[in-house]
């Protein structure tokens, strides 16, 4: 499956549509139309350590971990 398995991110489909110039023929109004087309999106997969993640997640599990440590001063 193409989707990160920490956010579970995948395709997602859109549509857009280009600039189209006027035509000076026949056809009134719907011949300047601009035609609306589906457009697939992908998300940015990546395999780490046997696993799909997208970039925002791999930034994450990749990190690694640092304990916070808290020092007092001696009064």
């Amino acid at each position: 499956m193409l989707a990160c398995t920490r956010c579970g991110k995948g395709k997602n489909i859109l549509a857009y549509s280009r600039h189209k110039k006027g035509s000076s023929g026949a056809g009134g109004n719907w011949a300047l139309r601009a035609p609306i087309h589906q457009r697939t999106q992908k998300a940015n997969l990546h395999m780490y350590l046997g696993k799909k993640y997208c970039t925002k997640c791999l930034r994450v599990v990749k990190k690694p971990f640092k304990p916070v440590i808290t020092v007092v001063a001696p009064a």
